[in-house]
């Protein structure tokens, strides 16, 4: 089976017209990323019918369906139902992956509900964009929870030395390790390669406390070398990886016209060279397992 274990989706309401939709829910910052005022835009935008040929025609049987770390605990609800619709739509094709936000009037209540509707995680998360601490109360009751249920959480995050691009903040690598220890059996997952934080696993005093730590590749081709893949495989090994397309990104925009699943997937195997095992992990495997 072939998992795409990052992608997004909105409704049409919201992608034919963000900046209104934006508005009226008071989102700037989400705004700023998919239609920047400066820069190249490189946010694309698929109704179901679009995702799911475009899942065919790559071969992809299934998507994690990934919240946006909102700024308003109202939109993450908001995006909570959208998914619930999306997973009782089609429970075949997609997971669905719950927006939180410590804010919540219950937040504990509300992943509840999700859990019950047949969510399988939490996240895209980012606290510094949705301002909160990593130690809030609150907020380490909803790891708690996800740790109990067995749930994986995927958080966006920054490489520290990067370029500047609008929308950018910083998501200290230090709280990743700081989370990892206090839920040694929470299941992190570290979106974009991690913000290179996997090559911290390294250090032989580290590498224990980071069992429990994850990492997709999601944008990867936007930000790094393809020379990351093979040496991230060799740096935690093919078992911690898992594949992500940041799906409807356009992460190539030098050679798409629209977003795709197979163009980041064909690219990943040429690079990396990766065997007939490290495939199977890292496309879909490794994200099975995360969900049981």
């Amino acid at each position: 089976m072939i998992i795409d274990s990052h992608t997004h989706r909105y409704p049409s309401e919201v992608f034919q017209d963000p900046k209104t939709f934006s508005d009226a829910a008071s989102e700037e910052h989400w705004l700023e990323l998919v239609l920047p005022q400066k820069g190249p835009r490189l946010q694309g935008w698929a109704n179901r019918n679009q995702m799911i040929n475009d899942m065919d025609e790559g071969g992809i049987d299934r998507c994690a369906l990934l919240a946006w770390y909102w700024e308003k605990p109202q939109t993450c609800f908001l995006q909570n139902e959208w998914h619930a619709r999306w997973i009782k739509d089609d429970p075949n094709r997609f997971y669905a992956f719950a927006a939180v936000h410590p804010e919540m009037k219950d937040p504990l209540g509300e992943l509840t509900k999700r859990h019950e509707q047949g969510f399988f995680g939490i996240g895209e998360c980012h606290p510094w964009v949705q301002g909160f601490s990593m130690s809030n109360p609150s907020w380490l009751s909803c790891m708690e929870f996800a740790q109990d249920q067995g749930w994986p959480v995927n958080f966006h995050v920054t490489e520290p030395l990067g370029h500047d691009y609008p929308g950018r903040t910083a998501s200290p690598l230090e709280d990743f390790l700081w989370l990892a220890r206090q839920f040694p059996r929470l299941k992190i997952i570290l979106a974009h390669a991690g913000g290179l934080f996997p090559f911290y696993e390294l250090n032989p005093r580290l590498k224990p406390e980071l069992k429990n730590v994850y990492y997709d590749l999601a944008a990867c081709p936007l930000l790094y070398d393809p020379s990351l893949y093979r040496l991230l495989i060799d740096a935690v090994g093919h078992e911690k990886i898992v594949w992500g397309s940041d799906y409807p990104l356009k992460i190539y925009p030098g050679r798409q016209s629209k977003p795709d699943f197979s163009t980041f997937r064909k690219d990943l195997i040429e690079q990396a060279k990766l065997s007939d095992i490290e495939q199977e992990a890292i496309f879909g495997l490794t994200f099975l397992s995360l969900l049981n």
